[in-house]
This record gives C-alpha cells, structure tokens and sequence, in this order.
C-alpha cells in the first residue's frame, strides 16, 4: 500500500506538538524533518533540536532529511530516528555514509536532486532502503511539481525490478492529489508531502484525500477496503 509521510516543514511551530498530533490522527504514516544548512540549499530550516522533538512526540517513525554539506558530521547526532536520508550530490563516499547510518540502528535513504541522474546511485541502489526523488529543487516548501520527473521515477523503478532489488522509492516535491497519481503511476512508493497537509484547514480530510488519489491510480476502486502488501517501515535494509 502506498504510504504517505507528512513534512513538518509547512507545519505551525507554534503549536507543534497539536499538529503532530492532528496528523497522527488523520493517518499519516511517517513524520519527515527537513534539516537545511543555508549552504546545499538557499534556505536555513529545522536542527537537531527539532527532530529531536518531532521523534518524542510521536511514536510513528521519523524521517531525517540532511539537506547538507557536511552529511557525516551529523548522523551520530540521530540514533534514535528510523530514517535518515542523505543526498548523493553531498558526499564523496556514500559507501561509507550509508554504513555508519546502519550501524546506529537507522536506515539509510539516498536523495537525488531533480537534475542528478540515477547513474550517480546505481552502485548504491541495493545498499539503501530506498531512494528518494526530489520532484522540485529542494530547499522551500510549497514548489510546483516537475513533471518531468515521472520519467525518472520510472527508470529507478525498471533499475530495481530488473535487478531484483527491495530498495523503496520515495518521492518529495509539489505532491498534492492532482500529482500524487502521476508518482504513484511511475512506480512511487512512498508520498511525501508539506503544505498538501498541513497546508491544509481539515488535516484529516486533506490526507484521506491524497491516499485515495494514489490508490485509485492503481485502479483500486475502494482505497479503504484495500489490502495489499504493506511497506514494512520498521525492517532494517
């Protein structure tokens, strides 16, 4: 079953903790923190406090996204959390990254940029748990969908079928109901999305809405009858 995590990035600060609490009820499966350095991408968000805190505040997992130069100075700082992703485009030695994320019990995920091609990760593809692509260029919430990236989503899926991978694709940037069925149809696994819920006056209706866009693009008619294989979040890659 497609998945849907919930970015705080486009969540009240203010009230947190209540938004946090808004998604869980509305059935989000997973909370994504992005962390920015004002450095790989033109904007300064969230630290190490605040995942942190989104991880004691929920029992669901929590996804670290190091949207950063210096990857390796911060995974130790994040044992706790289930997923960290870091992207290709920051680190000369991704063997190295991906191995001290698994020795502290999380999983690692590796993210590309919209222009990266999937060549910079074919050595890696087997050794992560998935693959995130980034639908908008990272750095700000609220950003239009690059459709273009379907095609790319669709050559990560190939790559993995073909060589009879479990690695997950996630997908972040611009997913809202009307995007949401064009990753799903590419090959997505896993939905993540900013303003499309917290965006959003009725969180609960906002993610029931964005599942039901995905399912029903696989043809699934009752979205809330479905039973398929779910993606195991808490399995170890």
């Amino acid at each position: 079953m497609i998945k849907i995590g919930a970015s705080i990035l486009s969540a009240d600060f203010g009230h947190l903790k209540e938004e946090i609490k808004r998604a869980e009820e509305a059935g989000v499966d997973f909370f994504h923190v992005d962390m920015m350095d004002g450095h790989f991408v033109p904007n300064i968000s969230m630290g190490i406090g605040i995942a942190k805190h989104v991880k004691k505040l929920t029992d669901l997992p929590v996804d670290v996204h190091l949207m950063v130069e210096n990857v390796d100075l911060f995974i130790n700082e994040f044992e706790e959390m289930d997923y960290i992703t870091f992207h290709i485009e920051a680190v000369k030695f991704p063997f190295r990254i991906i191995n001290k994320i698994k020795n502290i019990g999380a999983k690692p995920i590796v993210a590309l940029n919209p222009a990266t091609p999937l060549d910079e990760i074919e050595y890696i593809l087997d050794e992560v748990y998935a693959v995130l692509i980034m639908t908008v260029e990272p750095g700000f919430s609220g950003q239009k969908f690059i459709p273009v990236m379907t095609k790319k989503i669709r050559k990560l899926k190939s790559m993995i079928v073909e060589n009879g991978y479990d690695t997950k694709i996630f997908v972040d940037g611009g997913i809202n109901v009307e995007t949401a069925p064009l990753a799903v149809k590419a090959g997505a696994d896993v939905l993540i999305a900013a303003s499309a819920i917290f965006g959003k006056e009725d969180v609960k209706t906002a993610v029931k809405n964005l599942r039901d866009s995905a399912l029903k693009a696989l043809n699934i008619k009752n979205p809330e009858n479905f039973l398929n294989e779910e993606i195991n979040l808490n399995s170890k890659k």
